[in-house]
């Protein structure tokens, strides 16, 4: 029945369940276009934002600087429908940019912007070769797309997103622990989320060369913001680990970090992340550490004050 809806520009590929990463790659892959814009399977796209994506391309599409097209986002909660419009994500200062992403309290719906397929494959091959693709991937997605470039933003409604298995804490964390159990790593490791999201992240601002370089000064302001950011959710957010046997080894490795005063040290971080990864699978803690210390040791920055 599907193989009857296609035509010009439409074509249905009929392939076997996959992953996320790998279901991304292979529909960039069929793509053609100089920009892209991926939709999930649960949300919609509005027929007039789509229709006005052609004529601001042929406008826009020559200037390096711009990364992506977005717009505003409705977003479906249980308790309402709430809009989404990332302020700042326009601007010509990447610092500017990252503030207006983070500072959007909202599930992730940056992600459905459309993309300068340039910019969303050499991310993602970047990504790739992370040596586990995890539920918080999708930020640091976003946030290598916008040091990448400006978004350019189109005045008016053009997403529609149904938060689905991601509206309550725990559903969100199940879904969470899915993607860290089928990367072979304990459920446990669930309590250092947003510790590892901040992590990844501020080194990649610091020292990644798969975006336009930027003034040192400039990359320490965003790696700062973003793990200051991520490093709020760690310590004062409530994360679950399902049962695992390893929960009061995660707690305590937890409350070493949350309680740690002065400054913390990329391979000290890195340095208690793989320790505790050690302690089920010493071949994925080695893999994870040799990966994050070859980024870090083309600098040898700190992160931020903790503040206490």
């Amino acid at each position: 029945m599907l193989q009857h809806f296609q035509r010009e520009h439409c074509e249905i590929a009929l392939v076997a369940p996959c992953e996320p990463l790998e279901n991304y790659s292979g529909i960039l892959r069929l793509a053609r276009g100089e920009f892209i814009f991926c939709v999930a399977d649960d949300d919609q796209s509005l027929s007039r934002a789509i229709l006005a994506l052609p004529e601001l391309i042929a406008k826009i599409g020559h200037d390096a600087s711009v990364a992506a097209i977005t717009g505003t986002y409705a977003v479906e909660l249980q308790q309402g429908t709430a809009t989404v419009d990332y302020e700042g994500v326009d601007s010509e200062n990447p610092v500017t940019r990252v503030a207006g992403f983070l500072n959007c309290q909202v599930a992730n719906v940056l992600f459905y912007s459309v993309l300068r397929r340039a910019v969303a494959e050499r991310v993602l091959d970047f990504i790739k070769t992370i040596p586990f693709y995890l539920s918080f991937h999708d930020q640091i997605l976003c946030l290598l797309y916008l040091l990448s470039g400006k978004y350019v933003k189109l005045s008016r409604l053009f997403y529609i997103y149904d938060i689905g298995v991601w509206a309550t804490s725990e559903s969100a964390q199940k879904r969470d622990v899915d993607f860290y159990r089928a990367a072979g790593l304990d459920s446990a490791i669930n309590k250092l989320h947003w510790l590892l999201c901040g992590f990844e992240g501020a080194v990649l601002a610091l020292n990644s060369n798969i975006f336009p370089d930027f003034p040192v000064a400039q990359r320490q302001l965003i790696a700062d913001l973003w793990f200051s950011t991520m490093y709020a959710r760690f310590k004062h957010g409530s994360r679950l680990t399902f049962g695992s046997s390893l929960t009061d080894e995660a707690e305590k490795l937890c409350a070493k970090l949350r309680d740690a005063t002065g400054q913390l040290t990329f391979q000290k971080v890195l340095t208690d992340i793989c320790s505790f990864m050690e302690i089920f699978c010493v071949s994925k803690a080695q893999s994870y550490f040799d990966f994050w210390s070859a980024v870090i040791n083309k600098r040898q920055p700190v992160l931020r004050q903790t503040g206490t």
